[in-house]
């Protein structure tokens, strides 16, 4: 299902990009069970060639549950991000607490990178984030899931 979903994205931003409409990344999940599949960097990585879009354009998204679960998330995320993905972090809240998410922050600033939070859904947690100095926010704060018609509408706006 991740592969299914990731590979519609691709041909989503593939159409996007041969309209010569903006691009805006559109982060697609990586679950747990999908790190189980010894190929599944391989295979994202040929659909992104296939498509012959930016790998910078299909951010991948993690969960905190998922970073978590075993070493074999180590192994995957270093390769992502030596195919070219960013990797998006999801599910930090108030279980790890201010403190988890400050230093993951102060981590991506460290290694001149962008940090993007996601599944934000709350004022105040955009508030702290913004406190905290990350740099870009996403979630349901500002939009709740789309279908892709409603997607290129709100594009259009």
């Amino acid at each position: 299902l991740d592969e299914y979903v990731f590979e519609n994205v691709c041909q989503f931003q593939k159409e996007r990009m041969e309209n010569k409409l903006p691009m805006v990344p559109i982060s697609v999940n990586l679950s747990r069970a999908s790190i189980h599949f010894n190929d599944v960097v391989e295979h994202y990585v040929d659909i992104v060639n296939q498509k012959q879009i930016p790998f910078e354009c299909v951010p991948i998204e993690l969960t905190e549950s998922a970073t978590l679960y075993s070493e074999k998330i180590m192994e995957i995320t270093d390769q992502l991000v030596k195919a070219g993905f960013k990797l998006h972090m999801d599910d930090l809240d108030q279980a790890r607490g201010k403190k988890i998410v400050q230093q993951a922050i102060d981590l991506g600033h460290g290694l001149d990178m962008k940090v993007v939070a996601e599944g934000v859904e709350s004022k105040e947690q955009k508030d702290c984030l913004k406190e905290m100095n990350c740099d870009m926010i996403q979630g349901f704060y500002y939009s709740k899931p789309l279908k892709q018609e409603d997607f290129i509408e709100k594009l259009r706006a």
